[in-house]
């Protein structure tokens, strides 16, 4: 349904935005909020620090005012022209003495009543001043100043000094403008970054994605390139090549099956092709005619056993393949497989091992697996063949040897069964079949003999 979408309304859900475009987002956004966040803390460090100075300042010159005998203070406060305001008063608040420019009481009676015993005092107030620029034009004109107010007591005196705002605020709307012209700047060039960064860090994604588009049934072995570093992207890379590992073996598995049963029916069919079409060359007598039928229902049989493993091996690659457990005599099983054996096999076939050995399993499928070994071993090996069946402690050891040729390396039996198609159907159902019985399966070749030993659990439900 979303792909149905127009282009316009995808992307107003953010979901369906670029990653790329979503990872520059979230940066210039983080970016965003750190700048903000130093930006108010630059504003309050240099308000505090502006405040501070300020303090300095009144109270190196309160301190200077104190410092001189009470004769020449009047003098001191009446000669202050700058930009700090003196006033001096006796101890009930009168004033006594006034800097130039000075217009009306510094401290008020609030102010009085809410001074310390001793040390110094500090307040913002406003104050009335005169206009220094109006004063040097000969202009009186008074005006109320936003001001920092200290008052420091002195030999039964106060003495009280200001200085006007004016200059704190013109350097925090300085600070202001800086940040408000900086602060939209430096997001344009983290936003640029984040983008150009984000498309850095996601191109070995890129990289991975080009590769598995190239990747088909032709060219399964290919896997994808696994970046250095170890971050979460090498771990699904990782991942993924795993997934196509267990992909490619099926592909294997379903190759490794076409194959076998192209192999495995061409035979028949071509006998049965040949039965026919030999009776059908010239008439025939009924012995004939019987023997034709006969050869016909032979390979007709055969073909049947070839539709039940083929269907058995194909269950098994799609993990269908199903199991009806019951209590088997594995060494009676194996004295069966003999007997039917043993009228048209080429050489003797015989059973050694315990007399009963007893284990919880799927009948048909243990006499599917102990067919298939004799009839590998009779046609691809040689005579004798010997079937041995023993308990050892809780696992139950079935070994298939003949005194054929056999091989001259000792190949896992997965190896052996997908490499060595000449062996047929038959290995591949018995490794799939003891598989499914929590089973092993593996070759032994000793002394001229080769071995087929399957392991199973004696008692294992």
């Amino acid at each position: 349904m979303a792909d149905r979408l127009p282009p316009w309304a995808r992307l107003a859900r953010p979901a369906a935005w670029p990653l790329r475009l979503r990872v520059a987002l979230a940066f210039l956004l983080a970016a965003a909020l750190a700048l903000t966040l130093l930006g108010v803390f630059v504003q309050v460090r240099v308000a505090d620090a502006l405040e501070q100075r300020t303090h300095d300042l009144l109270e190196a010159q309160a301190e200077g005012l104190v410092a001189v005998p009470r004769a020449e203070r009047v003098a001191r406060v009446e000669a202050m022209t700058g930009d700090i305001h003196a006033q001096l008063l006796d101890g009930d608040g009168r004033p006594l003495a006034s800097s130039p420019l000075v217009a009306g009481p510094l401290v008020s009676a609030a102010d009085l009543a809410a001074l310390p015993p001793r040390g110094s005092w500090s307040a913002d107030r406003v104050v009335v001043v005169l206009d220094d620029d109006a004063v040097a034009a000969g202009d009186q004109r008074a005006e109320r100043e936003p001001a920092v107010l200290l008052v420091t007591r002195a030999d039964q005196q106060l003495v009280a000094v200001a200085t006007s705002r004016e200059d704190i605020e013109e350097a925090l709307d300085a600070v202001r403008v800086q940040l408000v012209t900086g602060v939209p700047l430096a997001l344009v060039v983290a936003g640029a970054l984040g983008y150009l960064v984000a498309g850095a860090g996601l191109r070995p994604v890129e990289r991975v994605r080009e590769r598995a588009a190239r990747i088909s049934d032709r060219s399964s072995g290919e896997r994808l390139p696994v970046p250095p570093a170890h971050d979460e992207l090498r771990r699904l890379v990782v991942t993924l090549n795993a997934m196509l590992d267990r992909l490619d073996d099926g592909l294997h598995r379903q190759r490794r099956f076409v194959a076998e049963a192209s192999h495995e029916l061409r035979t028949p069919l071509t006998l049965l092709r040949t039965e026919v079409d030999l009776a059908l060359a010239r008439p025939r007598s009924n012995e004939e005619l019987s023997a034709a039928l006969r050869s016909v229902g032979q390979e007709t049989t055969r073909l049947t056993v070839l539709a039940e493993n083929l269907l058995t091996l194909a269950a098994a690659d799609e993990g269908r393949l199903a199991l009806v457990r019951e209590p088997v005599d594995l060494a009676e099983l194996a004295r069966r497989v003999v007997e039917r054996f043993a009228p048209s096999a080429s050489g003797p076939i015989s059973t050694t091992g315990d007399d009963a050995v007893v284990v919880h399993a799927d009948r048909e499928r243990l006499d599917q697996v102990l067919s298939n070994l004799v009839d590998n071993a009779l046609r691809h090996g040689a005579p004798p063949v010997e079937i041995d069946v023993r308990l050892d402690g809780e696992r139950v050891r079935l070994t298939v040897t003949d005194h054929g040729r056999g091989f001259t390396v000792q190949d896992p039996f997965d190896r052996f069964v997908s490499t060595h198609g000449s062996a047929g159907l038959g290995l591949a159902i018995v490794k799939e079949i003891v598989a499914a019985h929590d089973g092993n399966t593996y070759l032994v070749r000793r002394d001229g003999t080769t071995s087929v030993v399957v392991d199973l659990p004696a008692g294992a439900r």
